[in-house]
């Protein structure tokens, strides 16, 4: 069985990671060409920056201007690869310091991306494990695992994770579509 561990981004696996922006692949969405080369380009203009970017638990920056016009702080947040012996995929926490509550705009904690190559292997579950143990060290009690109704994928996970169903609801800042929320505590408890 091969280790999954997460690290925070860095120069030594940059390089794997832009192979993967190379194929169509995001964090964001799979087979967007246009959003790859768009990120490998922010990538090769300032790797530094662009790295310095992925970790943010201050919260510190402008205010974010949100679809619906308001102006909003920027959460704080940090982001992991995942990797066993090469880059597998990322996974972000996302947070209002000092509470485990997020605001209303944010549906989720958590957001986690598998390269195609390495999928259904347990790579993004254990990944979620993982990162409920260093949530605490970030204030977090839980974390809240927001994806569509149709993302079977992403559902598997959170159960695989230890993750239990919370909320069905209506994801407006979605476009409207059926959505779940899954809670998972943190600290191994």
């Amino acid at each position: 069985m091969t280790t999954v561990r997460l690290l925070v981004p860095n120069d030594t696996l940059l390089p794997r990671y832009l192979t993967a922006l190379s194929s169509g692949w995001t964090p964001d969405a799979d087979r967007d060409e246009e959003l790859a080369q768009r990120l490998a380009q922010r990538v090769g203009a300032d790797a530094s920056a662009y790295l310095r970017s992925l970790w943010n638990p201050q919260g510190v920056g402008s205010k974010i201007t949100l679809q619906d016009g308001r102006e909003v702080s920027r959460l704080a947040h940090v982001r992991h690869w995942i990797v066993d012996d090469d880059y597998c995929g990322d996974i972000n926490l996302r947070w209002q310091p000092g509470t485990s509550e997020l605001p209303d705009y944010c549906d989720g904690h958590v957001g986690y991306a598998v390269v195609p190559w390495k999928r259904q292997r347990g790579f993004a579950a254990s990944a979620l494990r993982q990162l409920a143990l260093l949530a605490p060290s970030f204030g977090l009690n839980w974390l809240d695992i927001a994806m569509s109704a149709d993302n079977l994928a992403s559902r598997r996970v959170a159960e695989s994770a230890g993750a239990v169903l919370i909320d069905e609801y209506v994801a407006i800042e979605q476009g409207g579509v059926k959505a779940y929320k899954y809670r998972l505590a943190c600290g191994g408890a």
